[in-house]
């Protein structure tokens, strides 16, 4: 990996550039796929001091596969390496579909956007237990959210009534939180591959464990060992409890802040999320999580996907560089001055 530090339109960034992404002409095929990995045989997970199992450090979770199952490979999870390159469009080829229906997309409307300078999707499928996967999700084995009749319509209603900004343009209040820097668009619970920013922390406590996600700097603190608490208000990343099964660390978290089940795509009011944490290899996690809310699905569903060791976690300076928030507004004011 290259790590590079850089300003977009916007927002200053901090990515992490994969090689592919940067080297013209260098076929996928080529690269050292994480199929090649260290031989386990006999490896043992490491422990912490105090005798419980080791996941700390900075991960990093991009990958090309999808969170649903694209209906192409008929309801197959797994696939080979040589299925992978037959029918996944290679990272330069997709980047290139990016910004021609994105940043430099023709029309007058198109203002701009990222361009595939800062987009870092990852190379490959995960790859997971010898295969790579089609989804990220894995039950249902359809690989689809099981949503209920009424479910999409219900999540709707709970992000429409939440304050997140109507992207408006009468003063900075109106744009999104998202917008402002306040939240970020990426899913970081559960954590969920998006164009980049795609790194976390893990420390660990005898009493405690933080989630740091880079996005946004968000962190979850877990308490180990605790029930969850009865708060007369709502915490910003939801209330966590976690414990220690043999060599997963387990995270519960519910109970979220208005404002993050509004910019989450897949939480919501009465979600309970169940988020799992094992070391597989030196640099490998292999991260597992489960929504269960009835209101809104059939039923529980699962997803997995690997997390690789990654060298530093970047400052998200969002804020420092959003330069787009000016422009907007401004845009916004001339266009009401001309139509006077």
């Amino acid at each position: 990996m290259i790590r590079i530090e850089k300003k977009s339109a916007g927002r200053a960034r901090s990515l992490a550039v994969p090689r592919l992404a940067i080297a013209i002409g260098l076929a996928i095929g080529a690269l050292p796929l994480v199929a090649q990995a260290q031989d386990t045989a006999d490896w043992q997970p490491p422990k912490l001091d105090w005798g419980v199992p080791d996941v700390q450090g900075t991960w990093n979770y991009q990958t090309r596969s999808s969170l649903e199952r694209p209906a192409s490979y008929n309801g197959k999870l797994e696939i080979t390496e040589q299925e992978m390159l037959e029918t996944m469009v290679s990272t330069p080829d997709y980047i290139a579909y990016l910004e021609a229906t994105g940043a430099e997309a023709p029309g007058p409307e198109n203002v701009g956007g990222y361009n595939g300078f800062w987009i870092t999707p990852g190379d490959t499928l995960s790859f997971m237990n010898g295969f790579y996967r089609t989804s990220i999700i894995t039950q249902p084995d359809d690989g689809r959210i099981p949503w209920r009749e009424e479910g999409k319509a219900l999540r709707a209603s709970q992000q429409e009534d939440l304050p997140m900004g109507r992207a408006e343009s009468d003063g900075p209040e109106g744009r999104t939180l998202s917008d402002r820097c306040l939240v970020s668009f990426s899913s970081t619970a559960p954590f969920l591959s998006s164009l980049y920013n795609n790194n976390m922390q893990i420390v660990q406590s005898p009493t405690h464990v933080m989630l740091l996600a880079e996005m946004v700097h968000n962190a979850r603190i877990v308490s180990i060992d605790q029930e969850f608490k009865d708060l007369p208000y709502d915490k910003w990343l939801g209330d966590s409890i976690g414990y220690y099964e043999g060599d997963t660390l387990v995270v519960e978290t519910k109970n979220f802040n208005p404002w993050q089940v509004q910019k989450e795509r897949l939480i919501s009011e009465g979600i309970h999320l169940t988020e799992r944490f094992t070391r597989v290899e030196d640099q490998k996690l292999h991260y597992s999580f489960t929504i269960d809310d009835p209101e809104l699905y059939s039923e529980p569903w699962t997803g997995e996907l690997p997390m690789y060791g990654d060298s530093e976690l970047y400052e998200y300076a969002c804020h420092e560089g959003n330069y787009a928030m000016r422009a907007i507004l401004a845009g916004e004011r001339r266009q009401e001055a001309d139509a006077k």
